[in-house]
C-alpha cells in the first residue's frame, strides 16, 4: 500500500511538472531577430531607429513626420515630464531647432494662462546640447559642434510644473544649416 502511494505520488508529480512546463512554454511570445539599432524607453519599451514612440498608458508620444522635405527631421510630441525620440542622422555639424508648444487638458483642449511656461529641446549624442523655449508661439535656436552624419535623438523636457490633468503638446524640426 505504501509503495503504491509512493508510485502514484511520483507519477502525479511528473504529470504536474509536465503540465507546468508546457504552460510556461506556451506563454512565451516569439521574438524575431532584428539588426536595427534600438533605444529602450522607460526601462521596457523598445523603439527602433526612426520609429515613433507612444506610451498608451500616459498618452505621451514623439512622432516623426515621415513626409517632411528639406529638413533633417520634423516631429510632434505630447509629454508630462520628459520624453526622448528614437535616433536620427544629422547631416551637418550645425543645425537649427524650431519648436512650438502649448498646454492641453486630458481631453485635448488648449488651456490658457501658461504663456512663458518653459520647456527644453535637446539634441542628444554623447552629451546633450540644450535650447530652452517658452509656450508662446514658434521659437528657434542654433546648435553647433555636432558630428556630420552622426546619430542623435531629440529629448523634450517640461521645465515648469503642470498638474496631472495637463500635457505639453507641440511640434518641432531639426534642420541642417
Amino acid at each position: 500500500m505504501k509503495r503504491t502511494k509512493k508510485i502514484m505520488s511520483l507519477i502525479l508529480s511528473v504529470v504536474m511538472l509536465m503540465a507546468f512546463s508546457t504552460s510556461v512554454l506556451a506563454a512565451e511570445p516569439e521574438v524575431l531577430p532584428d539588426d536595427r539599432e534600438y533605444l529602450v524607453v522607460n526601462g521596457t519599451d523598445i523603439v527602433r531607429v526612426g520609429e515613433d514612440y507612444e506610451n498608451p498608458e500616459t498618452g505621451e508620444y514623439v512622432r516623426w513626420d515621415k513626409d517632411a522635405r528639406g529638413v533633417d527631421k520634423t516631429f510632434s510630441f505630447k509629454i508630462r515630464y520628459s520624453i526622448s525620440s528614437s535616433k536620427f542622422t544629422v547631416h551637418s555639424s550645425k543645425v537649427s531647432v524650431k519648436a512650438n508648444a502649448h498646454i492641453e487638458d486630458l481631453k485635448g483642449n488648449t488651456v490658457s494662462g501658461y504663456k512663458g511656461h518653459k520647456y527644453t529641446v535637446s539634441i542628444v549624442g554623447v552629451y546633450a546640447r540644450n535650447l530652452q523655449f517658452a509656450v508662446q508661439g514658434k521659437q528657434s535656436g542654433t546648435i553647433s559642434g555636432l558630428k556630420k552624419n552622426g546619430s542623435y535623438k531629440v529629448t523634450i523636457t517640461n521645465n515648469d510644473y503642470l498638474d496631472a490633468t495637463k500635457n505639453l503638446v507641440g511640434s518641432g524640426s531639426v534642420s541642417t544649416l
